[in-house]
C-alpha cells in the first residue's frame, strides 16, 4: 500500500516526510510540467506600474523571483501563506502581506478592505478562468502543462502500487490523474480517500462520486492535510 503526494517532494516539510514514511511507501509525483511564460510588452508594463502584486504560488513566487523581480522592486507584494512570503523575502526587498486565509477569496476581501486598486495578478494559466470577477489586471506568468512522458509515469505509478490516500493539489492536477488511474482495469481508485487544499477542489472531486477531506483551518493547511492523512493511515 502506498500514499500518493502530488506534490514535488521537496515542497513538503521533512518532518512530515519522515512520518508518513513511517507508515507507508509515500510516491511523490505532481502531475504537471509547469514552465514560465514569455511575457508581451504590455504584460511587463502592467507588472511594472502596478502598485501591488499578488502571487499565489510557490511556483509563481519563483518565477517572479528568477524573471520579474527586477520590473518592480517597489509595489507590495501579497500572497497566499507564510511560505510563499519566506521564498520570497530571501531573494528580494518588496514589502510582503499575508492574506488572513490561505486562499484567494480571502486575499481578495483583504484587498477590498483596504481599497487597494492598482493590483496586478501574477498567475498561472489554469487558474486564470478563477480570477475573471477578481479586481485589477491579471497577468499569467507561468502555464501548466503535460506530456505522454509524464502521464506514462503517471499509469506505472497505479499499476504497481496499491494507492490507499491522495493528496490532490488541483482540479487539472486531478483531471490528469483520472484520466491514467482510470485506465487501470480497476474500481479501487473509487475507494481511495482523497484530500485537497481548497474547497473549491474538493466540490469538484465531490462531483466524481469519490471521498474527499476539505481542510477546514485558515492556516498552515499543507500541515494540517498531511495530518490527517497520517492519522488516517495510523488508525488503520
Amino acid at each position: 500500500m502506498a500514499i500518493l503526494i502530488t506534490y514535488p517532494k521537496h515542497k513538503i516539510p521533512i518532518y512530515w516526510r519522515m512520518r508518513l514514511e513511517q507508515q507507508e511507501d509515500v510516491i511523490y509525483f505532481p502531475f504537471r510540467v509547469l514552465k514560465p511564460v514569455k511575457l508581451s510588452r504590455e504584460e511587463i508594463q502592467q507588472v511594472k506600474k502596478s502598485a501591488t502584486l499578488v502571487i499565489t504560488s510557490l511556483y509563481g513566487a519563483k518565477v517572479f523571483i528568477e524573471e520579474l523581480s527586477k520590473l518592480n522592486k517597489a509595489a507590495t507584494i501579497y500572497v497566499l501563506s507564510d511560505k510563499i512570503k519566506k521564498v520570497l523575502q530571501e531573494k528580494i526587498k518588496n514589502p510582503i502581506k499575508v492574506a488572513e486565509s490561505e486562499n484567494r477569496n480571502a486575499l481578495l476581501k483583504d484587498l477590498e478592505q483596504q481599497e487597494v486598486t492598482s493590483v496586478c495578478w501574477l498567475i498561472g494559466d489554469k487558474a486564470e478562468k478563477y480570477y475573471d470577477d477578481f479586481i485589477g489586471s491579471k497577468v499569467v506568468i507561468y502555464q501548466n502543462t503535460w506530456d505522454k512522458l509524464h502521464a506514462s509515469k503517471g499509469l506505472k505509478i497505479f499499476l504497481k502500487h496499491q494507492i490507499t490516500s491522495i493528496l490532490v493539489t488541483s482540479s487539472s492536477n486531478f483531471d490528469r490523474m483520472y484520466e491514467v488511474m482510470t485506465k487501470v482495469d480497476s474500481s479501487d481508485y473509487k475507494h481511495i480517500n482523497y484530500y485537497v487544499l481548497g474547497t473549491s477542489t474538493g466540490k469538484y472531486l465531490a462531483t466524481k462520486g469519490l471521498k474527499v477531506k476539505v481542510p477546514t483551518e485558515k492556516r498552515d493547511v499543507l500541515a494540517h492535510v498531511l495530518e490527517s492523512i497520517w492519522q488516517s493511515e495510523r488508525n488503520k
